[in-house]
């Protein structure tokens, strides 16, 4: 999936809301290389890390179930838990 200009009212609706889709990311699930997600959230207490492509990077930080981490990413990697990841 590409990266959508948010400009575009709409275009950040869509994103924001997870009406372009989303994935599950876990210890056994990985996330998919060349997408782009808009927002994070944890389904269960979890340990991520996260590529960020404005501002800092997440490294291991723990986020408890519920947590919902807004930015854009490029890259998810969960060592403990499970969160769902909005393209």
């Amino acid at each position: 999936m590409s990266y959508t200009n948010l400009n575009n009212p709409a275009n950040y609706q869509l994103q924001g809301f997870g009406q372009d889709g989303m994935r599950t990311v876990s210890t056994t699930q990985a996330y998919v290389e060349g997408e782009y997600y808009r927002v994070i959230v944890a389904v269960e207490d979890s340990t991520i890390s996260a590529t960020s492509m404005v501002g800092d990077n997440l490294t291991n930080i723990d986020v408890y179930a519920g947590t919902t981490i807004y930015g854009l990413f490029t890259a998810i990697t969960v060592s403990v838990g499970e969160v769902n990841a909005y393209l």
